[in-house]
């Protein structure tokens, strides 16, 4: 009895031993076959956050009296949202640094820390004295109005969150501005964030 006992344990444990062998074979081959467009969207989700980011600041720099002084004052200034906050825990931050009479604002957005396939995308954009924005080239010129595009089409069934931008390291700033997050499609297989000046 005890040998019959022995015997069914012995093969019981071959089998879990076995099914799990083949589901990581299974896992591991999900993970390679779906690598590209899981890359894709990451790239998709970093472009739309920093482009998203740059007109955010843009737009904020240029309504708030209190910002753009502040940055005249500094010179340039660094303001970054709370990854914690951030859907996917991405990270987005602005540098607006003042410029002859305008205002020079560069963005940069990474994939967060549980990403299986970290990315980083950076933008830049001008904005001149009289209001004007301008870019780098042609192809920066696309990316602005693709999110401008997807942010006349947001829908109202989702809801938005708040984010603040802020100075790093959890410095005192004098002139936050806030952003909301919106759900976007037509950027990847997947739906993306962008961000919006919330007003």
């Amino acid at each position: 009895m005890n040998v019959k006992i022995s015997s069914l344990a012995e093969q019981t444990a071959k089998c879990i031993f076995i099914a799990a062998v083949l589901a990581s074979f299974v896992f591991f081959g999900w993970r390679v076959v779906t690598k590209r467009a899981y890359v894709e969207h990451e790239r998709a989700q970093c472009e739309a956050l920093a482009v998203s980011a740059a007109l955010t600041a843009a737009e904020a720099v240029s309504k708030d009296e209190a910002l753009a002084k502040l940055v005249r004052e500094l010179g340039e200034a660094e303001f970054v949202t709370d990854h914690m906050s951030m859907p996917g825990n991405n990270t987005a931050s602005v540098t607006i640094g003042a410029e002859q009479g305008g205002f020079l604002i560069r963005s940069k957005a990474a994939s967060g820390w549980n990403s299986r396939s970290p990315q980083s995308i950076e933008f830049e954009l001008r904005l001149q004295p009289g209001g004007e924005i301008t870019y780098k080239n042609e192809n920066d010129i696309k990316r602005a109005s693709r999110i401008r595009a997807a942010r006349a089409n947001i829908s109202n069934k989702d809801p938005l969150k708040e984010h603040l931008f802020t100075f790093p390291h959890e410095r005192p700033c004098p002139a936050p501005f806030t952003a909301l997050t919106a759900k976007v499609s037509g950027f990847s297989d997947k739906t993306v964030y962008i961000l919006i000046l919330n007003e």
